[in-house]
């Protein structure tokens, strides 16, 4: 499982608690997220692109927000 923590670009700085884990190809919201561990994926990652999820609070799940390279 990996996670996402928040770095020094981040608006709320650099952060020692994981803020996402993935789990099969879904990113949830982990402990150190300001709104705590979610049951519900913020986001899918689908063919090296970043999907918001159905538990993401902001609208627009058919476009990818991000590109992995």
């Amino acid at each position: 499982m990996a996670h996402w923590y928040p770095d020094f670009g981040h608006a709320q700085g650099i952060g020692a608690a994981p803020w996402f884990s993935i789990r099969d190809g879904k990113v949830y919201p982990d402990f150190g997220h300001p709104q705590g561990i979610g049951a519900a994926p913020w986001f899918s990652i689908r063919d090296g692109k970043v999907y918001p999820d159905f538990g993401h609070p902001s609208p627009g799940r058919g476009v990818p927000w991000f590109k992995m390279r």
